[in-house]
């Protein structure tokens, strides 16, 4: 109960939502921080499985047992998304991007989500945050530009930052994602504080279906 109570006394104040965020959780989501240019491959066998890769698409192998959603971090499609329940995803060799692979839920074509969509729904009372798809396997929110915002979350898998900064609390250390950077997170069952680290702050972030997010 102290270690918990220590987390809770390290992430913002000032809880204004319609409804209460999330309560602090004893394991930790687990955040590393990585270049857009990295190539980096997290696991999550516990979860059903589930896997996180960034990379280029030409080295990063992407299996068709899974689903797969990516945000493209380079070249003239940067900030897009594509989603693929069918398992294949279609980008130049060279393109990298930040993938998340779930366990396929119903099979269907591929959707493009264009950089600047704002398609999709917000989520009542949560400012700054949106919902731009959701599928059986993933959702891919939407976080800034603020007003200033703070959100607990639960249920993200990966964030990818496109301008300005996001600082996401992995217990009681906050780490800071810059634009161009991605971080992923190895325990989406974790309580996730972010925080939009100023008033451009602009990302992409892939997560559980049933994704929760509050005002932190």
């Amino acid at each position: 109960m102290a270690e918990d109570a220590s987390r809770a006394d390290s992430v913002p104040d000032g809880r204004l939502g319609p409804e209460p965020p999330p309560p602090p959780t004893a394991n930790r989501p687990g955040v590393t921080v990585h270049a857009a240019t990295a190539v980096t491959t997290v696991d999550r066998p516990a979860a059903g499985p589930c896997t996180s890769k960034v990379g280029p698409a030409g080295t990063t192998p992407l299996g068709r047992e899974l689903a797969w959603t990516a945000v493209v971090l380079s070249g003239e499609g940067r900030g897009d998304v594509v989603m693929a329940p069918d398992g294949g995803i279609d980008l130049p060799s060279e393109t990298a991007a930040l993938f998340e692979g779930a366990p396929a839920g119903a099979r269907g074509a591929p959707l493009l989500i264009p950089r600047d969509g704002l398609g999709g729904q917000g989520i009542p009372g949560i400012t700054g945050a949106r919902v731009l798809a959701k599928t059986e396997s993933h959702s891919v929110l939407r976080f800034g530009p603020p007003p200033a915002a703070r959100w607990a979350v639960v249920g993200l898998r990966s964030v990818a930052v496109f301008t300005g900064k996001l600082t996401l609390f992995d217990g009681d250390e906050g780490r800071d994602v810059w634009a161009g950077q991605v971080a992923i997170v190895a325990d989406p069952t974790a309580t996730l504080y972010i925080q939009a680290g100023n008033d451009t702050a602009v990302a992409i972030a892939l997560a559980e279906p049933e994704v929760l997010v509050r005002l932190g």
